[in-house]
C-alpha cells in the first residue's frame, strides 16, 4: 500500500512539474512581444513588406513614388511626385486626391538616418528616404536606420532593381554639427550617438 502510494504521488508530482512548464512557456511567449529585438525583427519586416507595396504602386502607376519622414515624425509616408503645374490641377479638380500610403514606426522604435540629415529638418518639413521608379529602379537619398533597444537595422535601396537591401552591422553616427568641433575617438572610446 505505502508502496502505491508513492507512485501515486510520483505521478502526481510529475504532471505538477509538467503543468509549470507549460505554464512558464505560454507566459514567456505573451512577453517575448515586447522584446525589443523581437519589435525590431517585425517591425523591419513590416518596412520591408511596406516598401515592397511602393515600389510596385510606382511600377503600376507609371510614376516616380517618393517615400518621406516627416518632421519629428513617427512614420513614412509614400506618395506619386508630382510636379507643381499637376499639383495645380489637382487643386483645381478636386476629383483626383494624392494618395498616400504610411508606414507607422512603433513607439518603442526610432528612425535616424545614417548622415543625421533628420537633425536640420525644419517643422512642417520631410526629408525624402527613398524614391522608387517605374521601371522597378529605386535609389536611397539618405539611409534609414530603424532601431530598437540595443539593436539597429539599415536600409538602402540597390540603384537598378529596386530591391531592398537590409543590413544588420552595427551603425554608429557620423553626422555632425556644423558649430561643434569633430573630436578624435579611439576604439575604445567609441560609443553610438543616437
Amino acid at each position: 500500500m505505502n508502496c502505491r502510494r508513492r507512485y501515486f504521488t510520483l505521478i502526481e508530482m510529475i504532471v505538477v512539474l509538467a503543468i509549470m512548464v507549460i505554464a512558464v512557456a505560454v507566459v514567456a511567449a505573451a512577453f517575448r512581444g515586447d522584446d525589443p529585438a523581437v519589435v525590431l525583427d517585425n517591425t523591419a519586416l513590416d518596412l520591408e513588406s511596406y516598401l515592397a507595396q511602393v515600389r510596385y504602386r510606382a511600377a503600376e502607376m507609371g510614376r516616380d513614388y517618393v517615400v518621406k519622414y516627416p518632421y519629428g515624425g513617427k512614420h513614412l509616408i509614400a506618395s506619386p511626385d508630382y510636379s507643381r503645374q499637376e499639383l495645380e490641377q489637382i487643386e483645381l479638380d478636386n476629383t483626383d486626391s494624392i494618395e498616400e500610403m504610411k508606414f507607422h514606426i512603433p513607439e518603442n522604435c526610432t528612425m535616424i538616418t545614417e548622415s543625421g540629415a533628420e537633425k536640420q529638418l525644419a517643422q512642417e518639413a520631410t526629408l525624402e528616404i527613398f524614391r522608387f521608379f517605374p521601371d522597378g529602379g529605386g535609389a536611397s537619398a539618405n539611409r534609414p536606420v530603424l532601431k530598437c533597444g540595443d539593436g539597429s537595422r539599415s536600409f538602402d535601396i540597390s540603384f537598378l532593381s529596386g530591391r531592398l537591401q537590409v543590413s544588420n552591422e552595427d551603425f554608429s553616427e557620423t553626422y555632425v554639427d556644423p558649430g561643434e568641433i569633430e573630436e578624435t575617438v579611439t576604439e575604445d572610446e567609441a560609443v553610438t550617438v543616437i
